[in-house]
């Protein structure tokens, strides 16, 4: 399959929605991935600066390419944005969500763990579900899903505990990882069982019955990681957490197609 910019952009940056994307019929598949290929580009500025004066920078001019858009004057020669321009005049998309989603990423270049699971869950709300909103309008659905988007975004960020560990980044709560240095060196990993705990029941809570086919894929597919991670018994590390769940595929299909 010949991927386009934006399709080949999330394929290799965001697997989880280029998956759940291939669920979705074909004709607003290219919509979505513009969408998610522009939550990739906001989402990765804390990784690609070495300051946040740089990144408020790099966050600003996207939220000024997407005004440009919606002002008639929109940024020449970048894909991403050629791309945008036809998706958010196609489906008539608000640009509030855009701006939102750049935003709630200046937290990341704060560098500092959201102080409890209240921070926690304002984080994974405020980060995901402007996306769902836009890409459950361009899939026809009026319901935004903010608690499935919200319970999508605490399954992405418990899978990526030990990659962020890996990095010196935690976005676990302050008030349940207090021994955070013993985390960074690889040490006392044991004694985050507790908080992941609490994130896989808050998750849960919030996987209330969604409409729309996006939704539903959304809150299958979290619903699959978060029975992985109670199986190997909150250990975010075990090896087991390194492979996908057995016949993810079929099973996200199951009563899809």
């Amino acid at each position: 399959m010949s991927l386009s910019y934006c399709g080949d952009l999330v394929r290799r940056h965001d697997p989880d929605r280029f998956l759940l994307s291939l669920y979705i019929p074909a004709a607003v598949r290219e919509s979505l991935w513009a969408l998610y290929a522009y939550n990739y580009e906001v989402s990765r500025t804390r990784e690609v600066v070495t300051e946040t004066q740089l990144g408020l920078i790099r966050l600003q001019w996207w939220r000024d390419a997407i005004a440009g858009i919606y002002d008639g004057l929109p940024v020449k020669g970048n894909p991403l944005v050629d791309a945008l321009l036809q998706v958010i005049h196609l489906h008539d998309l608000p640009r509030d969500a855009f701006d939102d989603l750049a935003y709630a990423r200046e937290f990341d270049l704060e560098d500092r763990q959201p102080a409890n699971m209240e921070g926690l869950l304002r984080y994974a709300e405020y980060t995901s579900a402007p996306l769902m909103a836009l890409a459950q309008k361009v899939t026809g659905s009026t319901d935004g899903a903010k608690d499935i988007a919200t319970a999508f975004a605490l399954v992405q960020l418990l899978r990526a505990v030990p990659l962020h560990l890996q990095q010196r980044r935690c976005f676990l709560p302050a008030d349940m990882t207090p021994h955070l240095e013993e985390l960074y060196e690889g040490r006392e990993l044991e004694r985050l069982k507790p908080a992941v705990r609490r994130i896989v029941t808050a998750a849960e809570d919030h996987l209330a019955p969604g409409r729309g086919r996006l939704a539903r894929l959304h809150a299958k597919f979290a619903r699959m990681y978060l029975k992985k991670i109670k199986k190997a018994d909150y250990n975010l590390f075990a090896p087991s957490m390194a492979v996908p769940p057995f016949m993810r595929e079929i099973r996200l299909a199951a009563g899809f197609l």
